[in-house]
């Protein structure tokens, strides 16, 4: 059986490889998610390596940072774009609120959209709008450690995300995060 730390390293070394999918899948087998004991796994930066999707904002990109950064403590998100390498929120945004469905899933609500861009003294650059219709959907836990997520969306997508080492950034967020 393939284990995490495989499929971390394909992730890596080939973030296209068709094995992905069948690693992460055989991953998700006996895999026992739950908020109430896996919140703190849950929380920080976590960076898409790799989706079943054709949308091209959820394929992986060796030039752009395709990051979503979870606070399941105070039920808020933040799905961002950016330029890799830069250590700041700088990028295209979409803000969202959660909250909890089941054990396994966690409802999203997308807030607000658009430009966010760095913080300059104490007040963010940004052209965030509300969403009048509402967008949402879900998310299934169906793998989780301290360095891998493995979910499935409301749409049957399966996503394949890496957990970053960023305090700065997930910082930034909390502050950018009050501002809505």
């Amino acid at each position: 059986m393939e284990s995490e730390n495989d499929l971390l390293n394909l992730l890596h070394k080939s973030p296209n490889s068709e094995s992905i999918q069948t690693i992460a899948e055989q991953l998700e087998i006996d895999h026992n998610f739950s908020f109430r004991k896996d919140r703190n796994d849950l929380q920080g930066v976590w960076e898409l390596r790799w989706s079943s999707s054709n949308s091209p904002f959820l394929k992986y990109s060796p030039f752009i940072d395709n990051l979503q950064i979870l606070d399941p403590f105070n039920l808020s998100g933040l799905n961002l774009l950016k330029p890799r390498g830069i250590k700041s929120i700088i990028g295209t945004g979409i803000l969202i609120r959660l909250h909890y469905m089941n054990e396994k899933k966690i409802g999203v609500k997308f807030t607000h959209a658009g430009l966010v861009g760095p913080k300059f003294g104490r007040k963010y650059i940004k052209a965030m709008k509300k969403i009048n219709n509402e967008q949402s959907g879900w998310l299934e836990i169906t793998y989780l450690s301290n360095k891998l997520r493995i979910c499935r969306g409301d749409k049957g997508t399966l996503f394949v995300l890496r957990k970053i080492n960023s305090p700065t950034l997930f910082k930034n967020f909390k502050a950018l995060i009050k501002i809505y």
